[in-house]
């Protein structure tokens, strides 16, 4: 009786481990990280339709990332984010990021009117700020 409650005790911590296995936290991502993956496919679907000349693709992506906006607010806020560098500059950070977000409605509302010209200049506008951003607050 006891060799089999020793031997059940065994199975238990040894074997069934094995069998189902233990389940890992998982990690949430960083609300800033989740909006720049987004926009990262945005920026490359905007390439694809300033090629192709189709500016009906180009809204929905950079409608995504502004959805995603309103997570990274959130999170700095509450001061979750924080930046590679000049975290100390956040209120600048976030000054560059509403410039940003306006500019890209004004890709959206250009994009929507078919008006392309207007969208080859705002997308290089976006991308300077890109630049700018990461050049002050990431590399």
């Amino acid at each position: 009786m006891k060799t089999t409650v020793i031997s059940a005790i065994i199975m238990v911590m040894f074997v069934f481990p094995s069998i189902v296995p233990a389940q890992e936290a998982v990690p949430v991502e960083n609300p800033l990280k989740t909006e720049m993956r987004l926009l990262d496919s945005a920026f490359k679907n905007l390439i694809d339709s300033l090629i192709f000349n189709n500016p009906k693709t180009i809204q929905e992506p950079f409608e995504e990332v502004h959805k995603a906006k309103k997570n990274t607010e959130a999170a700095l806020e509450k001061g979750l984010i924080k930046l590679p560098k000049n975290n100390d500059k956040i209120k600048d950070f976030i000054k560059m990021d509403e410039e940003f977000h306006h500019n890209m409605e004004g890709l959206i509302e250009a994009s929507g009117k078919g008006n392309m010209k207007k969208v080859q200049d705002i997308t290089h506008k976006l991308l300077n700020g890109c630049v700018q951003c990461h050049n002050r607050f990431r590399n």
